[in-house]
């Protein structure tokens, strides 16, 4: 017989001048919180959720949020909408999970700069991490080729300054491989004005930017990266195995494009249990070295 399908609910806690909505489903022991990358929105993570809640019955809790300045998590007056901070960003997951009651550690799952996000939390708030799983988080200073493209960053702010929104996505947007592959499905739009958010005030501050991973690891924080076989050599993907050097964690080669969580649910969700089971066995044992594994079904 079919489990029945476990319910979405939505609540909102106020934290720092803005109400963050947040959405909780299942009422498992363990609770995984994901975090939206520069789109900001948390309808992404549904399908992942529904998916974690009503196949492994008992088990998780999950939980997903718009993020400050986006969508429906908006500061409220006399408040204004201010430039990236990483370290209110973490503060914003904490809140969210102190919200949610119940839970003194959380699993994480952060997706691009949902990635850095939660490595962020982790380095600040590391007593409250059960593990970390970051996908694709573009800590481009890591890259061998950092120069290179921090100078294409610093182009991308002059067109959105001199061409406007649309001009800067669409040349970003050519960074985002796979998008575009033969029968696989569009990702969820974000609010019209979550971009601007993310080009005024995110992305700015986001090219100068990295946690300090060398704290995570002197701290023993239980972390995996993934990459996705479809972005190829993007940046963002890159950089997931450069963090894996630095922390001597695992790095999964996944299925899907930047946003394969969302458009190849069923895919990506037995590696993701994959690298938790992994995150568990290692910390069991001690830690452990850089290893990759590829989740793709590739030959």
């Amino acid at each position: 017989m079919q489990e029945p399908t476990q319910p979405l609910t939505h609540a909102i806690v106020h934290n720092e001048g803005c109400d963050l909505h947040y959405w909780r489903q299942g009422h498992g022991r363990e609770l995984i919180i994901f975090i939206p990358g520069g789109n900001g929105h948390a309808r992404q993570f549904f399908a992942m959720m529904a998916a974690l809640c009503n196949s492994n019955s008992g088990r998780f809790t999950c939980v997903t949020f718009d993020r400050r300045q986006m969508s429906a998590s908006q500061v409220t007056p006399p408040n204004k909408n201010k430039k990236f901070s990483p370290g209110q960003q973490a503060r914003d997951v904490r809140a969210v999970m102190r919200a949610v009651g119940g839970f003194d550690k959380a699993i994480l799952f952060g997706s691009s700069l949902g990635g850095i996000i939660a490595f962020q939390f982790a380095h600040d708030f590391p007593e409250m991490v059960d593990h970390l799983v970051s996908h694709e988080a573009g800590t481009m200073s890591l890259l061998p080729d950092s120069a290179e493209v921090f100078d294409w960053c610093v182009h991308l702010v002059e067109v959105y300054q001199t061409q406007g929104l649309e001009a800067a996505a669409a040349e970003f947007g050519e960074k985002l491989i796979g998008y575009g592959d033969e029968g696989i499905p569009k990702t969820v739009p974000p609010e019209p004005e979550n971009p601007r958010n993310f080009w005024d005030n995110e992305f700015p501050v986001l090219m100068g930017f990295c946690p300090n991973l060398w704290r995570l690891k002197e701290n023993r924080v239980s972390v995996g990266t993934m990459r996705g076989v479809r972005c190829k050599d993007a940046f963002f993907a890159r950089a997931a195995e450069e963090q894996a050097r630095i922390l001597e964690c695992p790095v999964y080669l996944m299925p899907g494009h930047h946003g394969g969580f969302e458009v190849e649910t069923e895919a990506f969700l037995g590696p993701f249990l994959d690298m938790l089971s992994e995150l568990e066995e290692r910390r069991a044992a001690g830690g452990g070295g850089f290893v990759k594994r590829d989740k793709t079904g590739k030959v």
